[in-house]
This record gives C-alpha cells, structure tokens and sequence, in this order.
C-alpha cells in the first residue's frame, strides 16, 4: 500500500527575487525528497507558498515607495515561474493573503486561546520616538547580546540562530531613522510555550533518527533551556486580522486598533492552510490566480488524508534560520489545538550557503540571480551542483570556479560523455539497432546495490551522499566501457560488442531513474534517446528499483546530442565587489 507522504517547503517572503542559497537551502532538497518518493509509488503532497506578511514585505514597500500589497503582486509571480522554470513539483504553491489562510490561522488561533495555551499579557515593544510609532522587529536593528553581530534584528539573530527577547539587543536603533528607541508596554496574545515543552520534546525524541545531528542538538538546546511565551500579536497594519468577534469576552484585549497576529505565528500554519486550499480547488475545480497546481493521477484529493493518517510521514524543508520555528514552535501549534494533527517526522535543515566565502546580500548586491543562472547554464547543471554541494551539516560555498569544473569533470566528462559514446558508438557500428545479450552479475548487483543503498539515504534526507552514490555508478559505467574495449572486440565479435553494448545501455537506463529526482530534464532527455517510455511516476508502483526495459532487438535514436555542453564562466561574473 503507498504511503501518504507530505512534504512542506519553507514559504519565502516575498520581498525580492529569490538567490541560488534558497534553491540550496530548501528548494532543490524539497523537490528531490518528493520526486524520490513519487517514484516509490507514494502518494505526495507537496505544499508551500508566498510568505505575503511581515515586516521584510513593509520594509521593502517603504524602501520602493509602494504598499504591501504592491510589492506581493510584483514579486509572488516571479516566484511562481521560477519554480516553474526549475520543475519543482508543487501540488499547490499559493500565498498567505487568502481568505482560507486567515480562516485557518484564526481557527487555530482559537483552539489554543481555548485550551488554555494563550493568553493575555503585555510586553515591551520598541518604540521610535522619532518614527511616533511602534516599530516590528525588522525596523530595529542592533548588536545581538550573544554573539555580539552587528545589524541584527530584534527577535532572532541571523549570525547565530537564537530567538531574541524584547530587551536583549544592545544599542537598538530605528531602521527607519537611524535614531535611538526605547521600550514601552503593549497589550498582546501569548502562546506560553512552557505548558507544550513535555510534548514537544516527545515528538523530538521519537523522531531523533529523522534529524541531522546538530538540527536535534539544536532543537534540544532550546527545551533545555526552558521554553517561554511568545508573543504572537504585535502592533502592526499588515498581516492576518485577529478574530475579535470570536474571542470570549474575559480573553479579549482592552484594543485590537493596530494589532495582527505576529508573521512567524501564521507563516507556518500556512503548511495546513496550503493542504486545505488544494482539497478546495480539486473540490470546486478551481485554478484560478497566480498559483502552481498539481494532482497525480490517482491521488487521494481530501487534505486529512496526510493530516488525521498515523501512517503519513511529514518531511520540512527550510534553511538553519527556520530550524526553531519548525521544530519548537510548529509542532508546539499542532499539539495545543488538541484536533490530533499528524505531527512533524522529519525536519531536514540545511546550513546557509555562502558565496565566495561571503554571505549572501540583496543590499550589497552580492547575489546570484536563480533564473539568469539557469538561463545561462542550464536548469540541470545548477540543480546538479547545488545538490552535489547541498550544505546539510555545514555552510556551503558557492564558487564559480567550483561551479565550473563541478559541471565540466562530472556532469558532462563523466555522465554526459558515458551517454554520448555509448549511444554514438552503436549509431556508428550498428546503424541504431543492437541484440540484447544476458546481463552479467557484477553489472546488475552493481545497479540493485546503487538503488538499495541511497534509498536508505534518501529516506533519510541524506542527498548529497545519495548523489555520491549515483555518481559512483558512474565512474562504474565509464570503466565498464573501457574496460570492456568494445572499440577492439566489435572488429572480431559483433555479438559479443552487441552483448557489452546492451550492458552499458542499461546501465543508462537505470541511471536515467536515479538521476530523475536531482536533474529530471535530463532523465527524460534520455528516455527520448533510448526510444523507451518517459519516466512517469504511478501511485502504488515502484519505480525506484532495478528495471531491464529493453526488447531483445534494441534500437535507438538516430540523432543523439551530447547531454551537457561544457562551460566556460565568463571572467566578468566572476568580478568580486571590492566591498560585497
């Protein structure tokens, strides 16, 4: 029986375009995990979207001189065809500005006020007496109290992870006008953390074997601690309205003039609201808007398939600065609603990726454009070096020199040029048609070894070892051709060559299924080539396994392309700022 697997992607704020350290971050590794168990015959629920509010979206429309609203509508379709260009198989990518996000982000906002997880209580709120207002966290900047990084923001610390209490930053200054600001009470909604920590570690613990060590670590670092309220309103005119007609009169705040729930409180129910907004749209058939939607054939299409299932399993995705909401604060959400909502399996975390050794920055205009790079290079070529360098235990680096050779000595010298002879041999000698021989042994224990082996990995979030797995049954291949000396033994004994050439072109063909979740352009590319079925995923078939699709008479296609071109980074992208 195929098992239900959802997988949520971190939803991106929508306040610029998108950099090659989110396509390494969560992007690429999301759509791998979903791709891979779309060919165990699993049923998948891929969801994610815009992160439409927050003080990141009112930052950038103060500095574009626009609303909110207006920065969401330029920048939201962007990402969608992003995606789109780099194949990444959302069921449905939506955003946080519907009607059913703010339904849902209210619901549950009132099953935990009524459970008793949240309360009322005032906190200390920095305050521009310059600006005449209270100003959210990403208008305050200042130096974090334990790593002692400068330009942080007031609630969580970039350069070291730790959420950050009002109060705590040193020397906090208005981003807006650069001037001093101090502290004063606001009436706010609490979610008190400390009643959910027993739980919440639990689910940690039962699921330690799907963490990366330091995620776990991390995570446990935070209960150990000991857990506190949070606020999840702040003073704000734009993100998700609280529902003041629904509150009990004893739980209301004295105003709610100004006040929404706080971004990081509603950006993560966005991975149940995403599910719900897909049953919908199936439901009324309805894909309208500026979305990604998708349906398997076959796929179950009611939302509590994966969300009331013991046997659904819940893979996330996100970068090192979302590990405490996903593993603290999520689950933390899910456990004080009280409606048994299947829980987080697998919180797969990456570290940051550097460029050049130097964080990236939209402000410094150190970036590199995720779509211009994939028109340049190849969609297949980034997606291939980015997750053969995928940061998992540690902070990645982008380099174009890397970049360069990664893809000319490996994509395209080792696979790529496997491929190439292979197919340009039998075109030269056997006009296209070949006689399968009897596989040898070795060959086939070789390819059932690479698909047990880093379905154990990929089950696990471990890509890049994955990948590194593949690749070895590469350099197998490569010398299995060489080895073999075809190129001698077709001069004598056309059997015999026919017999090695089949080999190798199963060895393609299994590999074309490996690679089909990292670079599946070109896995389909390949399919056209070998003149067999394109690769197409089928709930309750497994694909992810050893397959001879050959005829006894095997022919191939005529005109055969090399799979990669080499490049050559022109030297001008690679001009480093004198001060990035």
């Amino acid at each position: 029986m195929n098992k239900k697997i959802y997988i949520g992607v971190a939803w991106p704020y929508v306040n610029g375009d998108l950099h090659v350290g989110h396509l390494a971050g969560y992007l690429l590794p999301a759509d791998v995990q979903a791709k891979y168990h779309k060919l165990c015959g699993d049923d998948v629920l891929m969801i994610s979207g815009s992160d439409c509010h927050g003080t990141p979206i009112t930052v950038q429309a103060d500095k574009e001189d626009k609303t909110p609203a207006e920065v969401v509508a330029e920048y939201h379709p962007k990402d969608v065809a992003l995606f789109k260009q780099y194949g990444l198989s959302y069921n449905l990518y939506t955003q946080t500005t519907t009607p059913n996000h703010a339904e849902v982000t209210q619901q549950l906002f009132l099953d935990l006020l009524e459970n008793n997880y949240i309360e009322k209580g005032t906190s200390l709120q920095y305050y521009s007496k310059a600006d005449d207002k209270f100003l959210p966290d990403r208008y305050i900047e200042g130096e974090c109290p334990h790593c002692h990084a400068k330009e942080q923001r007031s609630d969580q610390c970039e350069a070291c992870g730790r959420m950050l209490d009002q109060g705590e930053l040193i020397d906090p200054v208005s981003k807006i006008s650069k001037s001093p600001v101090t502290l004063k009470e606001s009436e706010q909604y609490f979610l008190d953390l400390s009643k959910l920590s027993k739980e919440i570690k639990e689910n940690l613990d039962k699921n330690k074997e799907n963490l990366r060590t330091w995620v776990y670590a991390e995570a446990i670092g935070w209960i150990k601690e000991g857990l506190q309220k949070r606020a999840i309103t702040r003073d704000l005119d734009w993100g998700v309205p609280i529902p003041e007609e629904k509150i009990p009169k004893e739980k209301r705040l004295s105003s709610f003039k100004g006040k929404r729930f706080y971004v990081w409180f509603d950006a993560v129910i966005g991975y149940l609201s995403g599910s719900i907004e897909w049953s919908k749209r199936i439901e009324n058939n309805d894909q309208s808007g500026e979305i990604i939607f998708q349906m398997q054939k076959g796929q179950a299409t009611k939302w509590e398939d994966w969300w009331f299932n013991n046997n659904s399993r819940h893979y996330y995705f996100m970068g090192q600065d979302n590990l405490v909401f996903h593993t603290i604060l999520w689950p933390g959400i899910l456990i004080g609603s009280k409606r048994n909502y299947t829980l987080p399996n697998a919180v797969v975390v990456n570290k940051f990726l550097n460029y050049e050794g130097k964080k990236f920055s939209k402000s410094r205009n150190w970036i590199i454009d995720s779509a211009e790079i994939a028109d340049n290079y190849g969609v297949d070529p980034v997606r291939f070096y980015l997750l053969r360098n995928s940061p998992e235990n540690k902070q990645g680096n982008f380099t174009w020199t890397d970049f360069e050779a990664t893809v000319n000595n490996e994509l395209s010298a080792k696979f790529g040029n496997f491929v190439h002879r292979t197919l340009t041999f039998i075109n030269s000698k056997f006009e296209g048609n070949i006689h399968k021989g009897l596989i040898p042994l070795e060959v086939k224990s070789k390819i059932q070894n690479t698909f047990e082996n880093t379905a154990a990995l990929l089950g696990n979030s471990k890509q890049a070892a994955a990948l590194s797995e593949i690749m070895a049954l590469v350099d197998f291949a490569n010398q299995y051709f060489d080895q073999s000396k075809v190129w001698e033994v077709v001069k004598t004994e056309s059997q015999k060559a026919q017999a090695i050439l089949s080999n190798c072109l199963v060895l393609i063909a299994n590999l074309r299924r490996l690679f089909y979740p990292f670079i599946t352009n070109t896995s389909q590319v390949i399919s056209k080539y070998l003149m067999i079925d394109e690769i197409t995923p089928k709930i309750g078939k497994l694909l992810w396994e050893y397959s001879d699709e050959f005829n006894p008479t095997i022919k191939i296609e005529n005109n055969i392309s090399p799979l990669f071109s080499k490049i050559e980074v022109s030297p001008k992208v690679q001009e480093i700022p004198s001060n990035p």
